[in-house]
């Protein structure tokens, strides 16, 4: 259950603010998600222990305040949490590293400034069956250099009553991404009522003195009461430069407390050196113990071509380096807990 603090901001305790205002609620939240984790390719193995396997782990902060006639102010604050050593998931001097944003909302919609995933990660990350975690996760936003979070953004977003459809601009100034990157600017739109979801996002990312990276991506899934499968198309292409493509599809499937999930990704490298695809392979297990409380266990293999060196990757753990043309492949057993 979440912590739920009812707190007048007068007290200063999270932010200055007039007397008059309060938070009408302000919640605590997070994910702790640790697993014993296996790796082996080309450059070697390794076993020790990862996070971020089954969820995200996470510590966050968020809260509202209504304004009357329809009309909400909100923040949030979310830093990755690495849970085996308790440090922060996020770079040096970059604590909320995950999201930090603060929101106006009314009937026009939402108008959210700081710093949020960006447009063109959502995709990726809800229509894989693994939510991009863990060794089995989508390969389909770590491709060519797309952004995961963005700094200095805008974002607008649809009202929500649009009988199913929805809709996101964004917008990022220098540095959006890594120190070396320019501007961002993207969208996503789709459709999500009853078992189907349709979507679709796009943006450009510049480079200081490197031109521009184009990234596109769609997805698209179906529950049929239990049974899920599900689409993922990216592209991402850099001027003048390498493009890389990727296909993935994945299906999962919950009875009980069971949920079962598997994925396979094609992924081509045009522009490159030859031979730069790979396949990815995802099958995994889940048992929730509740509604807050998951062991699980996964496994990826990574099929190489004679010019590409993927490896398969765990959260917290450095990965031995591969060779071209070998395969790789990783095993996750762990336990997630909501909090």
């Amino acid at each position: 259950m979440k912590t739920k603090i009812r707190i007048a901001l007068a007290a200063g305790v999270l932010c200055a603010a007039p007397a008059w205002a309060q938070s009408d609620q302000v919640t605590v939240f997070g994910t702790v998600d640790l697993a014993l984790s296996h790796l082996s390719n080309g450059g070697g193995a390794t076993t020790s222990m990862s996070h971020s396997g089954g969820n995200i782990s996470r510590i966050g902060l968020r809260g509202t305040e209504s304004l009357g006639g329809g009309y909400g102010a909100g923040f949030w604050f979310e830093s990755g949490l690495n849970a085996k050593d308790g440090s922060a998931g996020g770079p040096a001097g970059n604590f909320w590293n995950r999201r930090a944003t603060v929101s106006l909302t009314g009937p026009f919609g939402e108008l959210r400034l700081g710093r949020d995933d960006s447009a063109t990660f959502l995709n990726t990350l809800i229509f894989d069956p693994f939510l991009t975690n863990g060794v089995a996760g989508t390969n389909s936003f770590l491709m060519n250099g797309a952004p995961i979070q963005i700094s200095n953004a805008v974002s607008y977003f649809l009202p929500k009553d649009l009988g199913g459809f929805y809709g996101q601009l964004q917008y990022a100034w220098a540095p959006a991404s890594t120190p070396a990157s320019d501007t961002y600017r993207g969208f996503r739109g789709g459709y999500a009522s009853g078992p189907l979801h349709l979507s679709v996002a796009a943006a450009q990312l510049g480079f200081t003195g490197a031109g521009k990276l184009k990234i596109a991506n769609l997805g698209a899934s179906y529950d049929f009461g239990g049974v899920k499968p599900s689409l993922i198309w990216a592209q991402e292409k850099r001027d003048g430069g390498l493009s890389v493509r990727a296909i993935q599809l994945g299906a999962s499937a919950s009875f009980g407390p069971h949920l079962v999930r598997a994925s396979v990704g094609d992924y081509r490298a045009i522009g490159g050196a030859p031979d730069t695809h790979w396949r990815k392979f995802g099958v995994g297990y889940a048992y929730n113990l509740s509604k807050r409380t998951m062991v699980y266990t996964a496994y990826g293999y990574v099929h190489n071509g004679s010019g590409a060196n993927r490896a398969v990757a765990a959260q917290g753990l450095a990965v031995p380096g591969n060779v071209p043309g070998h395969s790789a492949s990783g095993l996750d057993v762990g336990v997630r807990h909501f909090f």
